[in-house]
């Protein structure tokens, strides 16, 4: 069984000065403009790509956007739903959610696509799961992707072999400050400034020993306050890579300087001074995920991959 995660695989909290820099994440390395490499995943060049067989892909119209990741499809005349697959844009009602939809839209909305079918054909809820292409005379497009590496999306780690790629554009993303990772991305209201906090996750134990249904008390995450102030956390939500996914801190929560926050994903038996999620499923998937820690409006503070 895998245990306690007490070093960043990849973890940034956002430092920022007025011009908004950020620092590079550990174990990210940016060979060339294009080019980025994670653990696990050979560097990747985003201006190339490779289009599957033929007789791997279907060609389809696109008829309607939904949203960031959904989108109404043509195929042989039989309209269809679809869910680009391994990424997760915003809800239309979350912060970034019009801008991912609209960021799809101006890419593929009433354009011919070529769609490759993944390990499972449609999801829980019917929508058919593929990975879509956009050919040109230029450079194909690989929307899937392109929705990441753009911010506009976060990319599931779901096994894939296109996985482990996307997350590298992902963290490229957060690094640059691209769409929903920019500092205001949802407002600079409510005292949000360009100085962010600097917290960090010390440690996230994603698969106790044991049933995950079992040891939901003993699955938590662990962050500090690296900083030279304290922050008040009220409000603000944790969430990992998924739609549903959230906890809310408490209105007086604050994390003072040097001080520790651990959130439990159960409803109790979790480390001392734990806080609890009390969720009635384990949060964190034990093949990977990212924690993400958004403030009071939605901008993303704490971005943190394993």
């Amino acid at each position: 069984m895998r245990r306690t995660v007490t070093t960043l695989v990849i973890a940034v909290a956002l430092l920022t000065t007025a011009c908004d820099l950020r620092p590079s994440p550990p174990d990210f390395t940016e060979t060339t403009t294009t080019s980025t490499t994670l653990p696990g995943a050979e560097a990747v060049t985003s201006t190339t790509v490779t289009l599957p067989p033929e007789d791997e892909r279907v060609v389809g119209t696109v008829i309607d956007v939904v949203d960031g990741d959904t989108i109404d499809i043509d195929i042989d005349g039989t309209e269809s739903d679809l869910r680009l697959l391994g990424v997760n844009a915003p809800e239309i009602d979350e912060c970034w959610g019009q801008e991912a939809a609209v960021a799809l839209t101006d890419l593929i909305d009433g354009q011919q696509v070529l769609l490759v079918s993944g390990p499972e054909d449609t999801d829980s809820f019917g929508r058919l799961l593929r990975y879509v292409y956009l050919e040109s005379d230029a450079t194909p497009l690989f929307v899937n992707s392109h929705m990441v590496e753009t911010g506009n999306a976060v990319a599931l780690s779901d096994g894939s072999d296109a996985a482990a790629t996307m997350k590298a554009y992902e963290a490229r993303a957060f690094q640059s400050g691209y769409g929903m990772w920019a500092t205001f991305a949802c407002g600079d209201r409510e005292g949000v400034t360009a100085d962010r906090p600097v917290i960090r996750v010390e440690a996230l134990d994603y698969d106790p020993p044991g049933p995950d249904a079992d040891v939901l008390g003993l699955e938590f995450i662990t962050i500090v306050n690296e900083g030279y102030d304290a922050v008040p956390m009220g409000g603000w939500t944790l969430r990992d890579e998924s739609s549903t996914n959230r906890y809310v801190f408490d209105g007086g929560t604050v994390l003072d300087v040097g001080e520790r926050i651990t959130v439990s994903t159960g409803c109790d038996g979790g480390p001392d001074g734990a806080l609890y999620w009390c969720s009635s499923q384990a949060v964190w998937n034990n093949d990977g995920d990212t924690a993400i820690i958004l403030d009071t409006l939605g901008n993303a503070v704490v971005w943190y991959t394993y």
